[in-house]
């Protein structure tokens, strides 16, 4: 006779992962924080700084973009004088980049360039006069941006 596996068997346990997340902070609270919301906010802070790739693949976000826009309203710049002066910095770049490759997709030279991949279509789009005045000519062509010989 087999045996009883009712006396012995384990009893299952429902743990609430909200309760065991409010432990935490409360843990937490008054050793990297002073209030549950600071500890919150640290965590928060915490987590964007060592997943910023991730998040900027995932949902496309310019960090470098934010970067620039906080510093411009700290400086009490407009957004608008900022991203003319990253229209400038990303149009001085591509010369150089392009010395080394002839074509690129523009996700890989948004990340080298640390911008939005929108950001650097509408520059390379944007400012086609002032990047042949540079010698740059560029086009697009299946999914890819090239270096095209200058006439």
């Amino acid at each position: 006779m087999p045996p009883d596996n009712t006396e012995n068997a384990k009893k299952r346990i429902t743990v609430n992962l909200e309760s065991i997340d409010y432990k935490i902070i409360d843990a937490l609270e008054g050793v990297i924080a002073n209030s549950k919301a600071a500890v919150i906010y640290q965590m928060i802070k915490e987590w964007i700084n060592q997943n910023s790739e991730r998040i900027m693949k995932t949902w496309e976000i310019d960090f470098a973009g934010i970067r620039r826009q906080v510093l411009a309203e700290t400086k009490g710049l407009s957004i608008k004088e900022e991203l003319k002066d990253l229209d400038r910095e990303i149009i001085e770049q591509l010369p150089m980049l392009f010395e080394t490759i002839s074509s690129i997709n523009s996700k890989e030279l948004a990340e080298i360039l640390e911008v939005n991949q929108k950001t650097l279509q509408r520059v390379i789009f944007g400012y086609r006069k002032e990047l042949l005045k540079l010698g740059l000519n560029l086009g697009y062509e299946d999914g890819l941006i090239t270096k095209k010989e200058s006439k």
